[in-house]
């Protein structure tokens, strides 16, 4: 029991500290890396009174470029790995007139003098640089002092980039395990129309003179293949990572909701569980990407399909309320208990004993938090729990329109 406290202890410690850090970046110059840089480019370039000052900085890729820069005449270019990790090396303002090293470097990228910022692991975050002319000795303090006074928010915004890029790898993982659970019910689905279909060429060399024959196969073959792409679509769509193509459009609800209920119908149909939807056709879009919507309401429903007993229903439904949708799902199993019902949002956490805790919920709930709307759950009085999802209305053309641009 004692175990227990301290995870869920260490959980809420690490939850704490995930919104610390983004807050620390705030919504103005500290925003990130780039920002911060480009501020202080601008700065050292007013007081200095030479031609060019830069900022390098590593890509996520550990590829090394100019993040910001100030300067008149040509642009600076952009260092290679090598140049930057020479200088990264150093400590303190540092003349590009030293070493041959250094004199390369100088001479290479029209610069004169180098001050590395360090990160909070040692090595260098980013590099200020400035030239072709020598500073005066008072600059060359100010420069200092400017790369002293950024370390620290340089270092949180760092942090902050490799948090955020830990929820994404965290989330993708999460879509991929949901996959990995449907992968029998997704063959399953995929299986059936091709049997349909091989039966029917089975049969076509000796019915191919029939015209209702005919007939009634060209048209099962269409609404087969129909079905199987749109599955492959929604399979896609799931397994696609966060940012690989970047689409801010809103999402159509319905379009997210009959995808996701054609990708779990065999699983339900297993556990002679109904699934029922209901969707007003005047219901606005909502103000998050189509993938995120997707992978919430795929977290719902596979919940709620495994919490229902036998015989009962899962049921959806989408309303307006004012500036905002709710978006419901209902299920017809035991309920949440009153005390659990924050815990539920935890990593890890399970009220199964046979069933280990997993990412869902808690990557449901950053999803939406992230997009500004909020999810509640409580138990209704038939029964069952139901999870309330509140996003903000869009008025703008929905992601589902896609496949109309084409």
């Amino acid at each position: 029991m004692g175990e227990e406290i301290v995870h869920s202890q260490l959980r809420r410690r690490l939850e704490r500290n995930r919104r610390a850090a983004a807050a620390a970046l705030g919504r103005d110059t500290t925003r990130n890396l780039q920002a911060l840089l480009s501020a202080a480019v601008q700065r050292v370039h007013a007081i200095s009174g030479t031609t060019t000052v830069a900022a390098w900085t590593l890509r996520e890729s550990g590829e090394p470029y100019v993040v910001a820069a100030a300067f008149s005449g040509e642009p600076p270019v952009a260092p290679d790995a090598a140049d930057f990790g020479t200088l990264s090396t150093r400590s303190g303002v540092t003349r590009l007139d030293g070493s041959a090293d250094l004199s390369a470097i100088g001479r290479r990228h029209r610069l004169s003098v180098a001050v590395p910022i360090p990160s909070e692991r040692g090595e260098a975050a980013a590099i200020l640089l400035l030239g072709p002319e020598t500073p005066r000795p008072r600059v060359l303090g100010r420069l200092e002092r400017e790369a002293h006074r950024l370390q620290t928010p340089v270092a949180t915004a760092l942090a902050v980039a490799r948090v955020e890029q830990l929820d994404r790898d965290v989330r993708q993982l999460n879509r991929l395990a949901s996959l990995g659970a449907l992968s029998s019910e997704i063959a399953h689905e995929i299986r059936n129309p091709l049997v349909s279909m091989k039966t029917f060429l089975q049969l076509l060399p000796e019915r191919w003179g029939d015209p209702e024959f005919s007939e009634s196969f060209l048209a099962l073959v269409g609404d087969e293949l129909r079905r199987m792409e749109r599955l492959l679509d929604v399979i896609i769509e799931c397994a696609r990572p966060d940012g690989e193509t970047p689409d801010h459009r809103p999402a159509d609800v319905s379009s997210a909701i009959d995808g996701n209920l054609a990708l779990l119908e065999h699983r339900a149909r297993k556990r002679e569980v109904k699934l029922e939807s209901e969707i007003p056709d005047d219901l606005p879009a909502v103000a998050l990407s189509e993938d995120r919507l997707r992978q919430v309401l795929l977290n719902l429903l596979l919940n709620a399909i495994d919490a229902t007993v036998p015989g009962g229903r899962v049921a959806l439904s989408a309303r307006r309320v004012g500036d905002s949708v709710d978006i419901i799902v209902v299920d017809e199993g035991p309920g949440v208990p009153t005390e659990l019902r924050s815990e539920i949002f935890e990593p890890f956490f399970s009220t199964r004993s046979d069933n280990p805790g997993g990412l869902g919920l808690a990557i449901t709930r950053q999803i939406i938090r992230d997009a500004g709307g909020e999810i509640r759950v409580r138990n209704r009085d038939a029964g069952g729990a139901e999870f309330a999802v509140r996003l903000a209305a869009s008025e703008e053309r929905p992601t589902a329109a896609r496949e109309g641009d084409r």
